[in-house]
């Protein structure tokens, strides 16, 4: 039986890396006595896998587990014991039992939605200018470095949408293997178009959601029922 489950970081979570992460997500399912199922071969280990890492010091509420556990527990019991086995500051929200040939929360990624509170160095009015000639803009093209080389890139069309209220950005990126744009590399530009030096800046992101290669959050599943919370 594969479940899906929803969860988030806080606190001195956002500095703990993915690998940890995993590692600590396989404890919490032992202390919860939900027994997972098991790679073959010599060096058999948990099958589980993270929908997309979180970056150190992002806080979220929008993390996805996709894990293979045993026949026979009920959703609302395991969620229970999820929730009773796992620390304030790493949250589990939700819980499904996936459908049969279900792409895997990996793979499905598509997009990331965030929301990053405007620092006190940068007025409202040149925020709302700034993301206006952004979004205005048909290309935007800028300097990414990879492991080998430094690429020139359009973050265009990895923009789907962004708008400011009530004194935060919230903007939905590309994300995943297809496509991916560090939130980061578009607030850089966020702040030069503002006028301020980003270096001045501190920004405090938190990731709400993923999202498919559709737009739809990924604990959708193309539907809203299914999940115990």
């Amino acid at each position: 039986m594969n479940i899906r489950i929803r969860f988030g970081k806080e606190g001195m979570m956002r500095y703990i890396g993915h690998l940890d992460v995993l590692r600590t997500f396989q404890k919490i399912f032992r202390r919860a006595g939900i027994p997972m199922q098991y790679s073959k071969g010599y060096s058999p280990h948990p099958i589980m896998s993270f929908a997309l890492p979180l970056g150190l010091g992002l806080s979220s509420e929008g993390e996805y587990l996709d894990a293979a556990v045993e026949d026979g527990a009920e959703p609302a019991a395991m969620l229970a014991a999820l929730k009773e086995a796992t620390a304030e500051e790493l949250p589990v929200y939700a819980l499904r039992v996936l459908p049969e040939k279900t792409e895997n929360a990996m793979a499905a990624v598509g997009g990331a939605i965030y929301r990053v509170d405007l620092p006190a160095e940068m007025p409202v009015k040149s925020a709302e200018t700034a993301l206006k000639a952004i979004l205005d803009r048909e290309s935007i093209i800028l300097p990414k470095k990879t492991k080998t080389r430094e690429i020139e890139l359009d973050i265009r069309p990895m923009i789907f949408w962004a708008n400011l209220c009530d004194g935060a950005v919230t903007m939905a990126l590309a994300a995943g293997s297809r496509a991916n744009l560090p939130p980061e590399m578009l607030l850089d530009l966020f702040a030069k178009e503002s006028g301020v030096s980003s270096e001045q800046l501190k920004w405090q992101i938190r990731r709400m959601d993923l999202l498919d290669h559709e737009g739809r959050s990924l604990g959708s599943l193309g539907e809203e029922t299914g999940w115990e919370s």
